[in-house]
């Protein structure tokens, strides 16, 4: 039985880390973007865009099928 919970605590343990690579990536993606249509990277306005994309994009990508 403890075999079976340590696996299971171990798969969690994978998935999380494979969620945080993917968070990381996205926000990455959102700064490149918002940087190749020239806001500056040093401004509030970067910052603003950044966040502004990468909620947007979540969004679309995690709303509900109907």
């Amino acid at each position: 039985m403890s075999r079976i919970l340590v696996i299971c605590s171990f798969a969690a343990l994978l998935l999380s880390i494979d969620t945080a690579s993917a968070n990381q990536s996205d926000w990455r993606q959102a700064r490149l973007a918002c940087a190749d249509v020239g806001i500056d990277p040093g401004s509030a306005a970067f910052g603003q865009c950044v966040i502004d994309l990468y909620y947007s994009l979540w969004n679309a990508q995690n709303e509900p099928e109907r």
